[in-house]
């Protein structure tokens, strides 16, 4: 006598995929135009776990762009023969800007820099 206890066969990764896209879709609520945002602490916690993911990309980008910037504005000063003023403003520009993306860069408020924008 053998007897077939089957086995609870796994959810295929797309289904178990689609349903956590689903959840987390019907779980986000947007507000409606004429309301005021809320800004309860699961939507600002939301906001602050989204900045640090988007922080762990952006970051080494802007280190990245920011070393080659400096290798280029170096580059400049000898191929310009010692101009000071062209090298610096290419260095500001690469090196200018925040590192860190915060809720406020998220949410668009104004002040956010990516890069150097003031006077050379």
């Amino acid at each position: 006598m053998t007897s077939e206890n089957p086995r609870p066969r796994p959810l295929p990764l797309r289904q178990l995929a689609a349903a956590l896209i689903f959840t987390l879709t019907l779980s986000t609520s947007v507000p409606a135009a004429g309301e005021p945002e809320s800004g309860s602490l699961a939507s600002e916690a939301g906001t602050g776990v989204g900045a640090m993911l988007v922080t762990l990309v952006y970051s080494p980008l802007k280190l990245a762009y920011a070393a080659s910037g400096l290798v280029l504005s170096g580059l400049t000063w000898m191929w310009t023969g010692g101009d000071s003023y062209v090298a610096r403003r290419l260095a500001r520009q690469a090196v200018g800007g925040d590192y860190v993306v915060t809720p406020s860069h998220l949410e668009q408020k104004p002040g956010q820099t990516f890069a150097f924008s003031g006077d050379y």
